[in-house]
């Protein structure tokens, strides 16, 4: 196991700067989830803990050893791809062994470590096989044996399971936090599907365009956004966002509807509620002019707009509602200890 810190990483090509100072400290055995739209710069800090990308500015260390100038063979780091760049000419064995060969480790210990890899992911009837023998998951098991083998300080994950199907990314989502736990690697795992940093992490850091929005624990980031750009981030669906002004406890809206908050904030805001969280109430302030519904089953997401604005809001319901029921004008409520509130030119969390 090993620690890894990032010490003010800044990356840049040419006068654009992408990484704009990311600090973390990231403890024994820890599961980080770097998670982000496409562009925000996950996939560059990644590369840059790998040796893969050149570090501008700031420290890189691995047990306490700085590492930006040390090769990626001399890290002591494996890193899963997204494509799993197996080699199509060798069976499962020889992709998984390749690593140790180069490196010069003993057949008979090369033998012992696949054998014991194999068996921890199941691919023990698979060993003869090439990769066009299989199925996406257990070439996504190879591609993980071949880390496991090298018996890494770090794991690095760059978005293994984007080319699976939806059912398949839930299972290998399982897999990989269980393997994770119980071989205890120091693991950093990029992705940009909020539900699997939501599942995964032991801390997420959220991106958005070379910048850590927000780094903690999942329940911690669902539950205190930091910013605008994280509330709206993470949650599915997304975190509707009302401008208002704040005064005695309450948040008085664009369209002149009064929301309760129960906080001492005065002044212009940015309020968000999330969908889960709002109630029908025949007497809520939080009037929608229902136009589509959207049934999954559990529950069903009406889409709308608060009334007398273009501001579209959702609301999740519980169970399932038919598409006749749900529509004209609906009223909601929200607690308001379920309530955010934003400073509106910031976007940073008001405390309550």
């Amino acid at each position: 196991m090993a620690t890894v810190s990032l010490n003010d990483i800044r990356k840049s090509f040419g006068a654009l700067e992408v990484i704009h100072g990311v600090n973390i400290d990231i403890n024994e055995g820890e599961f980080i989830v770097i998670v982000g739209p496409s562009g925000c710069g996950k996939s560059t800090l990644l590369r840059m803990v790998a040796g893969l990308e050149t570090v501008t500015s700031g420290e890189i260390q691995i047990n306490d050893i700085g590492v930006n100038h040390k090769e990626p063979m001399d890290r002591n780091i494996a890193m899963v791809f997204q494509n799993y760049a197996l080699y199509p000419h060798m069976s499962v064995f020889d992709n998984m062994a390749y690593g140790l060969k180069i490196a010069g480790t003993a057949k008979s210990e090369i033998t012992e470590r696949v054998a014991v890899a194999a068996k921890l992911l199941q691919l023990e009837p698979y060993l003869k096989r090439k990769p066009r023998e299989l199925s996406g998951g257990q070439r996504q098991r190879v591609a993980m044996g071949r880390a496991i083998v090298r018996k890494p300080d770090v794991f690095l994950f760059d978005e293994p399971l984007s080319n699976l199907d939806a059912k398949l990314r839930v299972q290998m989502r399982l897999e990989i936090k269980g393997l994770q736990k119980k071989l205890g690697i120091t693991s950093l795992y990029v992705t940009h599907d909020q539900v699997e940093a939501m599942t995964l992490a032991d801390r997420m850091i959220v991106m958005n365009e070379g910048v850590a929005e927000q780094i903690g624990a999942p329940l911690e980031v669902y539950e205190r956004p930091a910013t605008l750009f994280a509330a709206q981030f993470v949650g599915s669906p997304s975190m509707n966002i009302l401008s208002g002004t704040a005064k005695d406890g309450a948040v008085t809206l664009d369209n002149g509807s009064v929301i309760e908050t129960g906080t001492g904030v005065n002044g212009a805001v940015k309020i968000g509620i999330r969908p889960e969280h709002v109630v029908e109430d025949a007497n809520g302030s939080i009037v929608v002019n229902s136009a589509m519904s959207e049934p999954l089953g559990a529950n069903t997401l009406l889409h709308g707009h608060m009334s007398g604005t273009d501001t579209e809001f959702v609301v999740s319901l519980p169970g399932v509602h038919l598409e006749e029921s749900l529509g004209g004008e609906k009223r909601f409520s929200a607690p308001p200890s379920t309530i955010h509130l934003f400073d509106p030119e910031s976007g940073q969390r008001i405390s309550r």
